[in-house]
């Protein structure tokens, strides 16, 4: 059964995922704006880190019975590495490379069970831009993912 529309299950979603990924040591949703400040700040902060951004949503009717709200999603997988050391570097992008790749094989599979609706064609990773701070690595993952809205747009 798909997953029904709200920020909560969304942002549940990808938490989970992060949670029960044997790599990542912690989750954060937020703007980046927010900065990587706040994140640092909790006690349990760690890297290799997940950021969730907060999504873009459009709502999708297919004038039958199914309405869906599209979440444009943006999120990261960010590892540290020295600034001097070319080999620490890129270890941080095959890691964080490999944990966005594991996040599309569960999206592929959910899509599969039905929960979500998530188009792969298209789907773009960006390496981390280097304007980040104290030597960021990793890329970011930019993609829909469509939940229904039936529940509440008729219930």
């Amino acid at each position: 059964m798909m997953l029904n529309a709200n920020l909560r299950t969304f942002i549940d979603y990808f938490k989970t995922f992060a949670h029960d990924h044997p790599d990542l040591k912690f989750f954060c949703f937020g703007s980046v704006e927010k900065g990587i400040s706040f994140a640092r700040s909790l006690p349990e902060f760690d890297y290799p880190m997940l950021w969730l951004e907060e999504p873009v949503i459009n709502t999708l009717d297919n004038t039958v019975a199914q309405i869906n709200d599209r979440f444009i999603v943006g999120i990261s997988c960010l590892i540290i590495a020295p600034l001097d050391d070319n080999e620490a570097q890129i270890d941080a992008y095959g890691m964080a490379y490999q944990i966005i790749t594991d996040l599309q094989a569960k999206l592929r599979k959910d899509r599969r069970a039905g929960t979500i609706d998530v188009e792969f064609e298209g789907q773009k990773k960006y390496p981390v831009s280097q304007l980040w701070a104290d030597g960021h690595f990793g890329f970011r993952l930019e993609f829909g993912l469509d939940m229904n809205i039936n529940a509440t747009i008729y219930g």
